[in-house]
């Protein structure tokens, strides 16, 4: 045979001895788009078809109802007729899930932080069984079903149904639902350890590591007498430091009030940070990858003799600390960069230990103590 390439006379082979070109291209088959319908021959003539609608069976189940049109002359002509078929232009279109999470994804999704707009994408996913289902078909048990099937934990379930939520606001916006089904949902229950904060006698090892040489264990110390995220650090950069006002500009994550409040500290950790600055050649407070940052955290801390605490456990140290030292709530939840108050309640872990110098630290008497009344009045 004939090489198609180097026109060389060669044995028949898938590929030329010569020049080593395949000799026949294999052409994958054209894939129509979803919705475009298909078409195939049935004697002399092609039929046509196309996905009616999807539908949920006794079980709950997605299921697929098609439909069929015959007698076209040619395949062009049944392949048009299936992509765009008269019958389903003539009905009410559905009004699928998909319909209203793109609607959902495009407006209320766009405004959130990337890391939520992701979060909720992979809540999407789970969602996607249901995709082209009617929304109005939908049932609390396929919900619940189908939440049940794709996760077993706390904040992945409340991802999903938050965005289920989001979809089932705006279909009734439009009058299509008149029941939030998500509301009803339940998730798994909440399985989290609380995260403590380290005691006195940790940090005092802290800084005697410090001041013993140990560098690493600045980073600790900028955590805990500032409030910064274990992210927050790996992002830090020398330039965001304002000695002179005591403050840390433009390194807040996540939540709105975070990235545009400063972080303060106090005036003894002037000389670790600028420490830690001296010794940045790229201009990162930390330079190591999260992978090294985390596998240094644990051993030192088993060298220090200190709990095997995560670094977020630095950030509730701040909280602590600051409400035994008499800072008042408000101030507190300002400092720790919270929106609400409540959060910051979370984030504060008194032991029974300062409980019991907060309960001896109660006068033993009652001055101006308001004199009972016998009149039978209570307030």
């Amino acid at each position: 045979m004939i090489c198609r390439k180097c026109k060389q006379t060669v044995p028949d082979a898938p590929y030329c001895c010569q020049c080593g070109t395949q000799q026949e291209i294999q052409r994958k088959p054209k894939r129509r788009g979803n919705g475009q319908g298909t078409a195939y021959k049935r004697g002399k003539t092609y039929t046509a078809s196309w996905v009616e609608a999807y539908y949920l069976d006794e079980r709950g189940k997605r299921r697929v109802k098609r439909h069929y049109k015959g007698g076209f002359r040619s395949l062009t002509s049944a392949l048009a007729y299936a992509a765009n078929p008269p019958e389903c232009a003539e009905k009410n279109q559905p009004e699928t899930v998909r319909k209203y999470y793109n609607t959902y994804k495009n407006g209320h999704c766009s405004k959130l932080s990337s890391s939520k707009q992701t979060s909720y994408e992979i809540a999407w996913k789970r969602w996607e069984d249901l995709a082209e289902i009617d929304i109005r078909d939908l049932r609390i048990t396929t919900l619940q079903n189908q939440l049940d099937d794709k996760v077993d934990t706390y904040y992945p379930a409340r991802d999903m149904r938050t965005v289920m939520s989001g979809i089932y606001k705006l279909a009734m916006a439009d009058g299509i639902v008149t029941v939030k089904l998500p509301e009803f949902l339940e998730l798994p229950k909440l399985e989290e350890g609380e995260v403590e904060p380290f005691t006195d006698d940790e940090i005092k090892k802290f800084w005697e590591a410090y001041e013993g040489g140990n560098q690493f264990v600045a980073y600790a110390l900028i955590m805990i007498y500032t409030g910064m995220m274990p992210g927050e650090l790996m992002i830090c950069r020398k330039e965001m430091i304002d000695y002179d006002k005591r403050q840390i500009v433009g390194d807040g994550i996540k939540t709105g009030i975070r990235k545009k409040t400063p972080m303060v500290f106090p005036d003894y950790l002037v000389p670790v940070l600028e420490d830690v600055s001296a010794r940045s050649k790229r201009g990162k407070l930390l330079e190591m990858n999260r992978d090294n940052f985390y596998a240094t955290w644990h051993a030192t801390l088993r060298e220090l003799g200190i709990r095997p605490l995560k670094p977020y456990s630095c950030r509730h140290t701040t909280a602590t600390a600051l409400i035994l030292s008499g800072a008042a709530l408000p101030i507190i939840k300002n400092i720790m960069r919270h929106s609400k108050i409540t959060t910051t309640e979370r984030y504060i872990h008194p032991d029974v230990t300062d409980a019991r110098a907060a309960i001896n630290a109660m006068p033993k008497e009652q001055k101006n103590r308001p004199e009972s009344s016998d009149d039978g009045n209570y307030c």
